[in-house]
């Protein structure tokens, strides 16, 4: 006998699962969402927009990226490793649901780069009163979505957690849940949505899935909550593996989203060695953070270090940084000072955004210094110090012709000289896991078989395989907007199978 009943149940209402949620209700089902936490949205509120392509923003500001270039442009990307019916329609639709968003009062300030050979597909959402991108900007798309689930009668029910979905001769039947009275209770219904975020606040699951040890040479956000119960679910129901990602990048704990300016100028096309002293990229890419952390990744104990002097920091005093990006908006070292003081003695900063979502061990780690020396840098960072010494001279020739070691354009080499240094180190770092279980180009999950599940749907992270081995960021936006979109389409696809009896 169960305690409630609904067409469609949601398990997670952040960004994938309120779009579900919506997306079904508006179609005639009755809907129910099973949050864990205390609102929707979840840390895509800490965002700023998604992608989408062949917008009316995108139109307007004259962007000829076209639907056929985009999806040429990942398939190619992911060596069509990934599904390309389910990468065609998350397209296609992507600047539909930014008209679809618009009519529940969403507004956009318009289509951005994440960096300057990435495509223009970042819809940024508008702020009230702001017309500068910000930082949890996305916050307002998830409560018009809130809100426009509730005015088409979905039941959201929060601090209230999913424990097993419920089969009945190999269809969804029931849900089984804990209500935030802490009585268990099952809500039966005719198809399930699971949209927990994937697993990036399980330690345990990104060692055991991904091969790192959290903390040591994996220093990814930890969004709480985000325990991957819904893969577990979908797994004990029946639903096949895949291999889970990392949607990999690369941090400075204690020093990212935290010290902004610190983090933003040690982060520029500088001088990056690993603990044997050598270089080994090309520093252009690091405002490619996803190559950045794959390069760091490889190297001994997953670390590496960028290395700067106050002749380099005159420089950007004299005309700006180098990279800009949209989320910190920093471009001047005018801070530079003030913060540098402050971490050294432990002051402390006011920050906000993104750093809200640090572990306090990350934020408290020493992972910057100033030295007066290369020695002093190999005695405080583990550098090999007679290797440090001999890149570094080979780096400053270098720099005053060419680099044909990696190749970096001449306007980024500048000389590792002067009489005090600055280093960072750097480890592999991530907004969370992707992908885990089987799903078609319907979001409907597949057995182990590759045979679709009856009534069982995934969506957002949780079923997000579309990006290969590493996230593509020359599309920026495409987590969120995968998100959006496959929550959308499985929201659409549950009711279709509901109306299908």
């Amino acid at each position: 006998m169960s305690d409630m009943e609904a067409d469609v149940i949601i398990i997670g209402g952040g960004a994938s699962g309120i779009t579900a949620a919506v997306a079904a209700a508006e179609k005639g089902a009755s809907v129910i969402v099973l949050e864990k936490g205390s609102t929707t949205g979840g840390a895509a509120n800490m965002g700023m927009g998604f992608f989408a392509v062949e917008s009316k923003q995108q139109k307007a500001q004259m962007v000829d990226l076209t639907q056929e270039a985009a999806f040429k442009f990942l398939m190619e990307y992911t060596h069509w490793s990934v599904d390309a019916r389910l990468v065609r329609k998350y397209i296609a639709q992507s600047a539909d649901t930014i008209t679809w968003l618009e009519k529940m009062g969403v507004e956009f300030l318009g289509a951005y780069k994440y960096f300057e050979t990435s495509k223009q597909t970042w819809h940024v959402v508008k702020t009230a009163g702001s017309d500068k991108p910000a930082e949890r900007a996305a916050s307002n798309l998830y409560k018009a979505l809130t809100e426009q689930a509730e005015d088409l009668g979905v039941q959201i029910l929060y601090r209230t957690k999913a424990t097993k979905i419920v089969m009945d001769d190999g269809a969804v039947s029931a849900v089984e849940l804990v209500g935030e009275d802490g009585v268990a209770k099952t809500a039966e219904c005719n198809a399930v949505i699971v949209a927990t975020g994937g697993f990036g606040n399980s330690p345990q699951m990104i060692h055991d899935y991904l091969g790192f040890e959290w903390g040591k040479d994996l220093h990814s956000f930890r969004i709480p909550g985000v325990d991957g119960d819904g893969l577990s679910m979908l797994w004990e129901a029946g639903g096949g593996h895949t291999k889970a990602t990392m949607e990999l990048t690369y941090t400075t704990p204690g020093v990212t989203d935290v010290y902004k300016t610190i983090s933003e100028t040690m982060r520029q096309p500088n001088l990056m060695v690993n603990l044997d002293g050598k270089r080994f990229i090309d520093e252009e890419i690091m405002n490619n953070t996803v190559y950045t952390g794959n390069s760091i990744a490889r190297q001994r104990e997953r670390v590496a270090f960028t290395i700067v002097t106050d002749s380099i920091i005159d420089d950007y005093r004299a005309k700006g940084l180098d990279y800009v990006t949209f989320h910190h908006n920093i471009k001047t070292v005018e801070k530079w000072d003030k913060e540098v003081e402050a971490y050294v003695s432990g002051a402390g900063v006011e920050a906000s955004g993104l750093s809200d979502l640090h572990n306090d061990e990350q934020k408290h780690t020493k992972n910057f210094w100033v030295c007066e020396s290369l020695k002093e840098v190999a005695e405080v960072t583990g550098i090999d110090y007679e290797s440090l010494v001999a890149t570094v001279e080979e780096y400053n020739q270098l720099c005053a012709t060419t680099d044909d070691q990696f190749f970096k354009p001449y306007k980024y080499l500048r000389p590792v000289t002067g009489t005090t240094y600055y280093v960072a180190r750097h480890f592999p770092a991530g907004y969370g896991s992707l992908g885990g279980v089987a799903v078609n180009d319907e979001m409907n999950v597949l057995d182990e078989a590759g045979l679709p599940i009856e009534g069982l749907y995934a969506s957002g992270t949780d079923a997000c395989g579309i990006f290969g081995d590493s996230y593509c960021f020359y599309l920026p936006g495409n987590t969120m907007g995968f998100a959006i979109n496959s929550g959308r389409m499985a929201g659409y696809n549950a009711n279709a199978y509901i109306e299908s009896f």
